[in-house]
């Protein structure tokens, strides 16, 4: 696997399953021998969002974020598309997609224990 951009492995693994889903979004839905210009942004835009994000190698899943920088409209298209993938991907491919959601557990795990570790010391 080639590490893309500057985070963890996981980072990068969740970034090709996102990938991987919108395609498969795409060329289910739009009918499409290859992916329209509208979900090829949208693969533009979560690349350049999750390969700038601020956090760097502490960065947990994006659903498990608390400073999101997805705007507000491309945040709820993606929950919508990952919703209606996610069975299909665990179907299509069901090791990757079991690495996707035990990485969203861990993540969820770390963020939840970060919070708590905030809420003490402030």
């Amino acid at each position: 696997m080639i590490v893309q951009n500057n985070h963890s492995v996981r980072s990068q693994r969740e970034l090709n399953a996102v990938k991987a889903m919108i395609r498969l979004y795409c060329k289910t839905l739009h009918r499409g021998a290859i992916i329209c210009p509208e979900c090829e942004s949208l693969i533009e835009y979560v690349e350049e969002r999750v390969s700038g994000c601020r956090l760097g190698e502490d960065k947990p899943s994006c659903s498990h974020c608390i400073g999101h920088c997805y705007q507000s409209a491309k945040r709820l298209q993606m929950i919508h598309i990952l919703r209606w993938t996610f069975p299909r991907y665990l179907w299509r491919h069901p090791i990757r997609a079991l690495q996707f959601k035990l990485d969203n557990l861990h993540s969820a795990q770390m963020s939840a224990g970060k919070a708590e570790i905030f809420t003490k010391t402030g």
